[in-house]
């Protein structure tokens, strides 16, 4: 193997400041306006923690999504304040019945999971419904009589939903971000004898969150979000063992870090002390910039920001770090566990299935290509999203490369061939639209290649040969001369793709469990 594509199995993205600074400016300013309300109103501090955690957990929610209004905007503005509602309910009823409460917990978390089965676009609406059931496990005080049965959750949610569409929308006109790419409006539904992913982890976080509730329960009356919390992350955006076991590794490895250090450096601020509010942005800034590097950063910062709100409003302290690290190593192992043995979603599925989507929508990218380069961006969306969902596969594959497999790299590691779509992927979306007219000849090599990788994971068929960079179209006696940059874009592309097509052999596949 290159060193190329070698550097890019090891490699891992840098984080991005961009992304993290809108959404720190989003969570900023939903903090001001929520505190202003509740001092006017005279509220209690309940309804300030409830807008500023969702308007952190909105601004990732809404970054992935394509279009911030129409339809989907009015289906957002409808929900999110309902859905605010009734999480304040179970939130009551949590604190006086528990068991029944707990219950309804529960359930309502693995229903949101379910839901998937429908379509990305009901996947959406699940993950946005779960954000005020999640946050009841992040605030540290109870539901004051000034919030309870009343409208200011919801018109906390509103709140925090604006300013996240509003900061989201001014960093796209700025051309801060870029748009990502949108889910298609139909899934693609596969016949199978078993029952589907979705339904699979549904039934997983169903089972890992009772088991997380009670032991919580028994364990730690006054502190089970600590499993409840660990669980949830590390079993709900299930796509495989390997995914489950190593996001539950890094979650482990931050949240004991983000523990000791945080809960020690919270007991010098005394209850009330506003420097701890500082601090706590601080880190939040850090963990949201640091994230995308690796999810120990998030986890670390997740942990060290809910002991800082935990002693800024004087619940617990020092004396509690040793019972929050078995709170969160018990959350974790639960979920791993019960990901791992209970109607588990194995990795080498997750990979076949999201490997065919983004081939079948690379060839369609490359048919729309052929036949009109001008309007192939639909296409090229689609592909974007098809290759973003497999790339979403890469830092449990490559945690995979560096500990059971002690870095021996061959292509028919998973690792490799999502390093050699991901290429592939970039050096697509940097064509421009004249280059398909230049080069209609690359184009369809481009898609004759692969094809016969579409072919190949049904047939035992040959790898093609390579492309060699002097067989664009060109005049031979230009070859010395210094090449254009349409010729370095397309020649980027056909390497890619040729290091794709090489990569990926019908052994590998069948390795992977393909058929």
């Amino acid at each position: 193997m290159s060193t190329v594509r070698h550097y890019a199995v090891r490699r891992a993205r840098p984080p991005d400041w961009r992304s993290a600074a809108v959404a720190m400016a989003a969570v900023l300013v939903t903090w001001y306006a929520a505190w202003r309300i509740e001092r006017a109103a005279g509220l209690h501090l309940d309804v300030v923690v409830l807008a500023t955690v969702l308007a952190l957990s909105l601004g990732r929610v809404v970054r992935r999504e394509g279009a911030l209004g129409g339809v989907r905007g009015a289906v957002r503005i409808v929900v999110l304040p309902v859905v605010a509602l009734a999480a304040t309910e179970v939130g009551r009823l949590l604190a006086h019945h528990e068991w029944a409460g707990g219950a309804v917990f529960v359930l309502v978390l693995a229903a949101a999971v379910w839901v998937r089965r429908f379509g990305p676009r009901w996947a959406a609406l699940g993950t946005l419904a779960t954000l005020p059931f999640i946050t009841l496990l992040v605030v540290p005080v109870p539901i004051g009589p000034e919030t309870a049965r009343t409208l200011w959750p919801a018109a906390m949610a509103l709140l925090a939903m604006a300013v996240v569409v509003a900061v989201q929308l001014l960093a796209r006109r700025l051309g801060i971000v870029g748009r990502p790419a949108e889910a298609p409006d139909v899934p693609r539904r596969v016949p199978s004898r078993r029952p589907p992913a979705s339904t699979r982890m549904a039934v997983q976080l169903l089972v890992a969150l009772a088991a997380s509730y009670a032991v919580g329960r028994w364990l730690f009356p006054d502190h089970w979000p600590w499993l409840v919390l660990s669980c949830y992350v590390v079993c709900s955006g299930n796509r495989g063992r390997g995914d489950v076991l190593h996001k539950g590794a890094l979650r482990l490895v931050g949240a004991l870090a983000g523990t000791a250090s945080a809960t020690l450096l919270a007991g010098a601020f005394p209850a009330g002390d506003r420097a701890a509010i500082v601090l706590l942005f601080v880190v939040m800034a850090l963990a949201l910039w640091l994230r995308e590097a690796s999810y120990a950063f998030w986890a670390a910062g997740v942990t060290a920001m809910l002991a800082l709100l935990h002693g800024y409003v004087g619940v617990g302290g020092v004396g509690e770090l040793g019972q929050r690290m078995v709170g969160v190593a018990l959350g974790s192992v639960i979920a791993v566990v019960v990901s791992w043995y209970l109607l588990p979603v194995r990795s080498s599925d997750a990979f076949r299935r999201r490997w065919a989507d983004a081939l079948a929508a690379l060839s369609e990218l490359l048919a729309d290509l052929r036949e009109d380069p001008a309007g192939s961006g639909d296409a090229l969306g689609r592909f974007r999203y098809a290759a973003a969902q497999l790339d979403l596969l890469t830092p449990a594959f490559r945690f995979h490369l560096r500990t059971l497999r002690r870095g021996r790299l061959t292509s028919a590691h998973p690792a490799v061939q999502l390093a050699s779509m991901r290429s592939a992927g970039e050096a697509l979306a940097a064509l421009q639209p004249g280059d398909a007219v230049a080069y209609r000849q690359e184009v369809v090599a481009w898609s004759r290649r692969v094809g016969a990788i579409r072919r190949r994971m049904r047939e035992d068929t040959a790898v093609a040969e390579g492309g060699r960079l002097t067989d664009l179209a060109g005049d031979p006696d230009d070859w010395e001369a210094e090449p254009s940059p349409a010729y370095l874009r397309v020649s980027a592309v056909s390497s890619t793709l040729a290091a794709l097509d090489e990569g990926f052999t019908r052994a590998s596949w069948l390795r992977l469990g393909g058929s």
